[in-house]
């Protein structure tokens, strides 16, 4: 499944990926959302070589657009792949024999940044997905506020207790060449088992779609399926400065990024008895400290912001809590919608 928007210059890439790719019993479902840069005429020129379902979106951002894939997806596999991702010519045959394991529900797969040049250029050892490093505050902040949730303790990209998406970096050797347990990763590169997503539908609640993956990821695991995340089913990530964000302006992407990365905690309570109030606290006001501290420092204007963006998703986050408890309907998608009419 490809969403895609604005990408006439990058599809034909993720195209060509799935033209040379070994395992070849797919069919190619792209949710296309019109802007009038003909990218229906290059997704046109595949259809000669690859089994392309056309699904058209009116209205709506990368999380309804993911619905609609769901709905019209028919094979035993669902595979994701963002319209910048150029997948290697194993990239399906990894993911398909994953599923081999005991009781697999979903697979997550190795981003790799890459230029575009005349020719794609990647650097050695770089992941999108797999921690490099293992900073001190990063230890300490696993034992405090970034524990994982009871029964997610060795998987690479696990939901935290305090209610967000975290990466292990302590399995970060492992990740780089066997395949481990992973919450998912990016929506660039994973797949799940049809039967495990019957009737899910993602909440109409997301502007950006953060933590959209961990949550997909999530239902997937309470259902008892396992997650993994297999290092060989790799893809080229493009590197060119824009995402599926529908080319939101960057300093108002960048306050809806950390609003909505926040939001997982609020879309998590109720369902989830491993969160903790105590853990969300600790990391508010770690991250809030944190912020003003490098303000102090650098005086650069969009901390600021992602402080603002902290207390807002607090903010958003009670009154939904609110909502539910009095039988409300209302939805965090209605303020962020707001915040762009009023900025």
């Amino acid at each position: 499944m490809i969403a895609t928007y604005k990408r006439s210059h990058l599809i034909g890439y993720a195209l060509e990926g799935l033209e040379r790719q070994t395992y070849s019993n797919f069919e190619v479902l792209i949710v296309l959302k019109p802007s009038g840069d003909k990218t229906e005429d290059v997704v046109k020129t595949y259809e000669k070589t690859l089994r392309i379902k056309l699904i058209m979106q009116e209205e709506g951002y990368l999380v309804d657009a993911l619905n609609l894939g769901l709905e019209h997806a028919k094979g035993d596999i669902i595979a994701f792949l963002d319209d910048d991702a150029v997948p290697f010519p194993d990239w399906l045959k990894n993911h398909v024999e994953t599923y081999a394991q005991s009781k697999v529900g979903g697979v997550a797969g190795n981003v790799i940044p890459t230029t575009l040049d005349e020719k794609l250029t990647t650097k050695d050892n770089v992941s999108e997905i797999i921690p490099n490093c293992r900073p001190f505050l990063g230890t300490v902040g696993q034992k405090i506020w970034s524990q994982p949730l009871q029964g997610l303790e060795n998987h690479l990209v696990y939901i935290s207790k305090a209610g967000t998406v975290d990466y292990n970096s302590g399995m970060s050797h492992r990740a780089t060449h066997q395949t481990v347990k992973s919450m998912l990763g990016m929506g660039a590169n994973m797949s799940v088992l049809s039967e495990a997503v019957e009737g899910f539908r993602f909440p109409d609640s997301w502007i950006l779609g953060l933590s959209c993956e961990q949550f997909l990821g999530w239902h997937v695991w309470k259902k008892g399926y396992n997650l993994f995340f297999n290092p060989h089913a790799r893809v080229n990530h493009l590197v060119h400065g824009q995402t599926l964000s529908r080319n939101i302006i960057d300093t108002r992407k960048e306050f809806l990024r950390r609003v909505e990365n926040n939001l997982l905690y609020y879309r998590l309570y109720g369902l989830e008895p491993s969160l903790s109030k105590m853990r969300r606290i600790s990391l508010l006001i770690f991250s809030v400290l944190m912020d003003i501290k490098k303000i102090c420092k650098d005086k650069e204007t969009w901390r600021t912001t992602r402080i603002k963006a902290t207390f807002y998703s607090e903010i958003i986050g009670m009154k939904w809590l609110l909502s539910r408890k009095v039988g409300g309907l209302y939805s965090p998608k209605t303020d962020l919608e707001r915040y762009f009419r009023l900025q």
